[in-house]
């Protein structure tokens, strides 16, 4: 991968390949989950919230190949129990699959069952050798397969069920190879031998894609990403160019909403029913109600409330909270702010940590100026304010219900309710001095 991230939490579709490996054992019923890693990632906060919930971490001290990777999980494992055992960069595996393996071996009585799959250029994958009669027999690795075993388009997938006792007690007794490391396939051939080795060929080939470069990375990506978007789509959302249209794992869309060209809506996003979203926006970790409306805009951490319109051209930061009603015209920005029902921020403004009432009108070019250089500050506007055009709010400072300030104005005190500020600093209209000279 030529990479200081470990190649099992590369990101496809904004999650990590293990994640996506482990989430698709768990849909096939897997209740025990063992994720084995070498020291040096074994303890990544990242490498433990990919294995998932309960899962168990153990460590393959020295990498000596398969056969000893899964030894380090014997601890982990009850005996008697069925054993899976999967590849971590294998995101493309689906729990249906698994679910095929698993019911091949019980339906069989093998020691060991392996998934396999008919590729078109087998080059530099394990073959997988039968009999006559379709028996498998073994896996020859392509350094050691001959000529008529090189022509074989069926390989291995590294997905294998295994008898948990018969496997514990084999594992001792795997060869070391000629590189130093024990390969968990000198087993299919000691279950062969005995007739006790089952196979079942993967409907897609495409599940078998492994990573183990960045061009591999983003064909899986590619995968992933059709597989999403036919999801969606078949679950009633209505996408328009899907070739154009991102979607992570871990999305949720509601039925009739609407995907326009160039949206990128990332993991953790949950966008309601009847929505339009796009052209070109970009949603991460965003809450977007029933029927709201988000055009060519950036909503990052925030909610947006049921019917909502929101940009074209805004960026909604982390930690906003907008209600019904509300609305959000174009060029604005908006962080760490909760936005009443009915309130209006128009176009040209910036509206940071700030309590919002109902009803408030935010004027064109209004800045809440929240930084001293050193801490944030809060401001506080009430119910039904209107904030004229170009208005410079400087927190900490409260604005009380039904006030006004006038275009220009500089708030740096608080305003009582019912209290119209004009002026640079802003004061009430009656306390400003006329300028008016003499005859």
């Amino acid at each position: 991968m030529k990479s200081r991230t470990p190649k099992q939490l590369h990101l496809a579709c904004g999650a990590p390949l293990m994640s996506h490996v482990t989430k698709a054992m768990r849909e096939a019923g897997i209740e025990r989950l063992v994720v084995v890693g070498s020291p040096g990632i074994a303890g990544l906060p990242e490498f433990i919230d990919a294995a998932g919930a309960g899962a168990q971490v153990a460590i393959q001290e020295r990498p000596l190949g398969t056969a000893d990777a899964v030894q380090a999980a014997k601890g982990y494992v009850t005996v008697g129990e069925q054993v899976v055992v999967g590849a971590g960069d294998m995101a493309l595996v689906t729990s249906e699959s698994i679910k095929a393996l698993m019911d091949r071996h019980s339906s069989t009585g093998a020691l060991v069952t392996m998934l396999t799959a008919t590729v078109d250029n087998p080059s530099g994958l394990g073959r997988v050798v039968k009999d006559s009669q379709g028996a498998l027999k073994a896996v020859v690795e392509e350094a050691e397969a001959n000529s008529e075993q090189k022509a074989i388009c069926e390989v291995n997938t590294s997905w294998y069920c295994f008898d948990s006792t018969w496997l514990w007690d084999q594992l001792e007794s795997v060869r070391t190879s000629g590189v130093g490391e024990k390969y968990l396939t000198d087993l299919i051939e000691v279950a062969g031998k005995e007739g006790r080795a089952a196979a079942v060929a993967l409907e897609d080939p495409e599940e078998a894609l492994g990573v183990n470069d960045r061009t591999q990375l983003a064909e899986v990506e590619r995968v992933l990403r059709d597989r999403i978007r036919r999801s969606h789509m078949l679950s009633g959302v209505t996408i328009r160019d899907p070739e154009t249209t991102y979607i992570d794992a871990d999305v949720e869309i509601g039925q009739d909403t609407e995907l326009l060209p160039g949206n990128h809506i990332m993991a953790g996003t949950r966008i309601g029913s009847d929505c339009v979203i796009g052209p070109n926006c970009v949603l991460r970790e965003a809450r977007i109600g029933d029927g709201a409306k988000v055009i060519s805009s950036f909503v990052d951490s925030a909610e947006i409330g049921a019917g909502i319109s929101v940009g074209p051209f805004t960026r909604i930061r982390p930690g906003t909270r907008i209600e019904p009603g509300a609305y959000i015209g174009n060029f604005a920005e908006i962080k760490n702010s909760h936005i009443g029902p009915g309130s209006h921020v128009g176009h040209f403004s910036y509206v940071g940590d700030t309590e919002l009432g109902r009803d408030v009108n935010i004027g064109a070019g209004t800045v809440t100026a929240n930084f001293d250089g050193e801490n944030k500050h809060r401001t506080v506007i009430g119910d039904r304010v209107k904030i004229g055009s170009d208005s410079i709010i400087v927190a900490p400072v409260q604005i009380g219900d039904d006030a006004n300030t006038g275009a220009g104005s500089v708030v740096n005190r608080d305003v009582p309710d019912g209290e119209t500020v004009v002026g640079v600093p802003a004061k009430p209209i009656g306390q400003r001095k006329s300028r008016g000279g003499g005859s």
